[in-house]
């Protein structure tokens, strides 16, 4: 660069750095906060497009396929049209999981009909899909706040997150039609209900890892071992504590 060109940036970057009597140049104020705010924030600067940086993998490019993006990213003007889907979603989960008697715990659902409950206890159960769902946001709300300091957009991820327990909508209805019909009793029915679950559920864990990467701007990387660790760990739960 030629000195003129030296100075002409100095000049411009005059209200961040300033030339002290050595001759050296040093950050002023206002030119350190702006150091220390980029250096916290990388991984958001990083990730806005993170669409086409880093989902080179074809299973998460076909992933995008079935993503609600339109209502994940949600702009001003489809704000109204997310916040009645999110309500449409609770609703018909809650009612979804009344008609199969389960209890919703996260991305799983737990029989209830093998127990003896009073009325209040049962109609508190009716609405564990909702319940279920401000439990589920606030575990991932403070984990991306305690391990990866991102405080942003928790009011819009709050908005759009019933989007992620979509999926599970669809192995709700299936289910009901096995229960409906007697097929739970015969063992290929019993296996087809466990497999749609899964599948269900790694389509719901990606919806999760791909909101926490547009509303709290972490990688997908870290996205994808929130998701998958949160799951497993409420599987050990279950497993261990409640079956």
């Amino acid at each position: 660069m030629s000195t003129g060109t030296i100075y002409h940036h100095l000049d411009t970057l005059s209200e961040l750095v300033e030339q002290k009597a050595d001759k050296k140049y040093y950050l002023r104020e206002l030119g350190i906060y702006a150091y220390n705010s980029l250096k916290n924030n990388i991984e958001s600067i990083k990730s806005p497009d993170f669409i086409h940086r880093e989902l080179r993998s074809p299973i998460l490019r076909k992933l995008m396929k079935v993503t609600s993006k339109r209502f994940i990213q949600f702009e001003k003007e489809d704000k109204l049209f997310t916040i009645i889907i999110s309500l449409s979603i609770l609703i018909t989960g809650t009612i979804l999981c009344g008609l199969n008697s389960f209890y919703s715990f996260l991305l799983f659902f737990i029989d209830n009909e093998q127990y003896n409950m009073d009325f209040a206890l049962q109609i508190l159960i009716n609405f564990s899909f909702i319940l279920n769902f401000l439990v589920f946001f606030i575990l991932i709300e403070g984990i991306s706040r305690i391990f990866y300091k991102k405080k942003e957009n928790t009011l819009s991820f709050l908005i759009s997150f019933p989007i992620i327990q979509f999926p599970m909508i669809f192995y709700l209805i299936s289910h009901l039609m096995f229960k409906l019909f007697d097929l739970l009793i015969i063992s290929i029915f019993n296996l087809l209900d466990k497999i749609f679950l899964i599948i269900f559920q790694v389509w719901s864990l990606w919806l999760l890892s791909y909101s926490l990467c547009v509303k709290k701007g972490l990688k997908i990387e870290s996205s994808l071992i929130i998701s998958l660790l949160f799951h497993y760990g409420t599987f050990t739960i279950i497993l261990f504590v409640l079956v």
